[in-house]
């Protein structure tokens, strides 16, 4: 752990220990999505104050503990992810009844937004336990905060945020269609090798405005703007 990071810790104990974090409740954490140093100090704090980490992978949420100088032993690790969220929220709700705290985190940015992390909220409201947000790093924001758009009282449409498409072309060339009669911003998500094919896919969208970000936050960070 680097020695600014130590220094994090401490300031997140100095200005978030006057909080209550209660026992028995579900703490929703954001982490970054690329840059270490986009976290919060009440994050750093819950997850130092966590008596259970539920994450999508215990090997990266490991690294990044690591990282910030907390120590977690495996025992107090979690897998909680897309193919077993089901099961693993049945867990979560165990450690809860018990008055502990857990918090969630995906491997980057908001859980529950095109990650894991829904089905689990939502079995913890339903069980009436309490569900705290921690919110930080959205690649969804970030790259809408760079991307030059007017969204005030004058021009109050907003954005449609759609997240991944399907990844077989019948059903992705469906779901643009529907996009087509959108009038709003789309924010869309994809993985690299998959970008030629939704670039081709969006085509008949027309004369658009576009603006593609990749490697958000890290050193080779690009953001390129195509005006319409």
């Amino acid at each position: 752990m680097s020695a600014s990071y130590a220094q994090a810790l401490l300031a997140a104990q100095h200005a978030c220990a006057q909080q209550n974090y209660p026992r028995g409740a579900l703490y929703v954490v954001a982490t970054p999505i690329g840059n270490l140093a986009d976290i919060s100090l009440r994050a750093l704090y819950v997850l130092q104050l966590a008596d259970l980490i539920a994450c999508e992978d215990t090997r990266h949420t490991q690294t990044l503990l690591r990282a910030y100088g907390i120590d977690k032993p495996s025992v107090q690790l979690l897998a909680l992810h897309q193919h077993n969220e089901a099961q693993a929220a049945q867990a979560v709700l165990e450690r809860l009844r018990l008055g502990l705290r857990v918090a969630y985190v995906s491997d980057a940015g908001t859980p529950a937004i095109s990650d894991p992390g829904a089905r689990l909220v939502a079995d913890v409201r339903q069980a009436g336990l309490p569900v705290l947000p921690l919110p930080g790093a959205s690649s969804i924001t970030t790259v809408l905060s760079v991307a030059g758009l007017t969204l005030d009282a004058q021009h109050p449409d907003g954005f449609v945020f759609a997240g991944f498409l399907p990844s077989k072309s019948g059903e992705r060339n469906t779901a643009v269609q529907a996009l087509a009669k959108e009038a709003r911003t789309v924010v869309l998500l994809e993985a690299p090798h998959r970008i030629e094919a939704l670039a081709a896919a969006l085509a008949v969208l027309g004369t658009r405005a576009l603006t593609v970000g990749r490697e958000l936050t890290k050193q080779f960070e690009e953001i390129a703007t195509l005006a319409a």
